[in-house]
């Protein structure tokens, strides 16, 4: 008995030091696996500086800053993306132009991955002859849009006032720290709208001053109890000791991607071609997002909270006697699943329809109509990056033509 005991023991002992050694290596190579020290990252003070002078603002979090221009790769190639003196993307050709519509929301407003004369407000403002300014901001929730709008717009009034976000804006405005939500995105501290009997209050940006980085754990407290994910996902998917228990909380997930990570580091250190094999433990990530946010449209407490946003949007624009409309632009995953299955966020936008009596336009509706939807987007994966430029010109297309059905008379067509 005492023999089998210590057998138990060593081979227990064995067990957990094997896992913890293989979770602590694939977290290294992947920030999606989380284990305790994710619970309090490290600032890298070379990042942080090129974020704070590149990105951080004090009340949005984050925000594209004047004069600045960045590259990335595109479905074709490396694009590049520039800011004007008035914080709004480039618009080549526009620029001098009187502005009727300013554009706020997140990246598939702002359109990443093409260049300045390849977003959906460029080829919007050749259809319609006037300058369609561009306020978006990579990641943004519908929350940080508004107050980015409501900043704004005393400097930039048009007469139309498009917010366009996806349909993943309602984790977004969940959020707080994007870290618990998006693991390793450490610098992600924002602003979030709540609920106090029927009417919103906002818990401000708790690192409102750029030297609240180095004593950000100051403040976690106050921000776990603010931000849903903390306790909701991000605790749930911790790997912690006893690892060799706690790795089955989620095996399916967890598994899989120490499964995938490992393969790939055994294939860059063989010398096997493997350009053709696929990334597999992102799409896993995606996957577990994309049931996020079909859940969350499901969640009373969440869809109020949209609702809210957008009836003081609307409230807003009006007030400043400009004509608001909401746009729905989909990720490749959300019309796959649409496709295959049912339209997740279809009631959500009737319901706020009804309350606020905004025009809505889902080009989802549109898009599912397409045969091949791969070239409307700018990576050939499952989740499809960012919109490419055959789908920013399609998202243009249907948007003069609803424009032009809804408020005829007051827009004009080019020539």
């Amino acid at each position: 008995m005492i023999e089998f005991f210590i057998w138990f023991i060593v081979i227990g002992v064995s067990t957990e030091l094997v896992m913890y050694a293989t979770v602590t290596y694939v977290n290294k190579k992947f920030q999606w696996l989380i284990i305790d020290r994710d619970e309090r990252p490290k600032i890298i003070p070379n990042a942080l500086k090129k974020f704070i002078d590149h990105g951080y603002d004090p009340e949005l979090g984050w925000v594209r800053k004047p004069n600045t221009s960045h590259l990335e790769n595109g479905k074709y190639g490396q694009t590049k993306w520039s800011i004007d003196s008035s914080s709004a993307r480039d618009n080549p050709g526009f620029g001098e132009l009187e502005s009727k519509i300013s554009c706020y929301g997140d990246s598939f407003a702002f359109c990443r991955q093409v260049n300045d004369n390849e977003t959906w407000e460029h080829f919007l403002s050749k259809m319609l002859d006037t300058n369609v300014k561009n306020f978006g901001v990579g990641n943004y929730g519908l929350d940080q849009a508004l107050l980015r709008l409501k900043r704004e717009y005393e400097k930039n009034r048009t007469q139309f006032v498009i917010m366009a976000v996806v349909p993943d804006t309602i984790s977004r405005i969940l959020s707080v720290w994007k870290h618990y939500y998006e693991y390793g995105n450490t610098f992600g501290f924002k602003p979030r709208f709540e609920l106090n009997n029927g009417e919103l209050i906002i818990f401000e940006n708790p690192i409102n001053d750029k030297d609240k980085f180095l004593n950000y754990e100051k403040f976690l407290e106050d921000i776990k109890i603010h931000d849903y994910f903390y306790i909701n996902k991000f605790i749930k998917e911790k790997i912690h000791f006893p690892y060799s228990f706690s790795i089955f909380r989620n095996p399916l997930r967890n598994f899989l991607i120490i499964f995938w990570v490992l393969v790939f580091e055994i294939l860059k250190k063989s010398k096997k071609d493997n350009s053709s094999i696929q990334w597999k433990p992102m799409e896993i990530i995606m996957k577990i997002n994309l049931r996020w946010r079909i859940k969350l449209y499901s969640y009373k407490f969440a869809t109020q909270l949209l609702k809210k946003i957008i009836e003081e949007y609307v409230r807003y624009a009006r007030t400043e006697n400009s004509i608001p409309i909401l746009v729905f632009i989909p990720q490749k995953d959300d019309v796959l699943f649409v496709r295959n299955n049912y339209h997740f966020y279809e009631n959500t936008i009737k319901e706020i329809k009804e309350m606020t009596g905004i025009y809505i336009i889902d080009i989802l509706d549109y898009f599912l109509s397409e045969t091949d939807i791969d070239h409307l987007y700018s990576d050939d994966n499952n989740y499809g990056g960012h919109l490419s430029i055959e789908g920013n010109m399609k998202v243009a297309t249907i948007l003069c033509q609803k424009l032009i059905e809804q408020y005829r008379g007051t827009l004009s067509i080019k020539g």
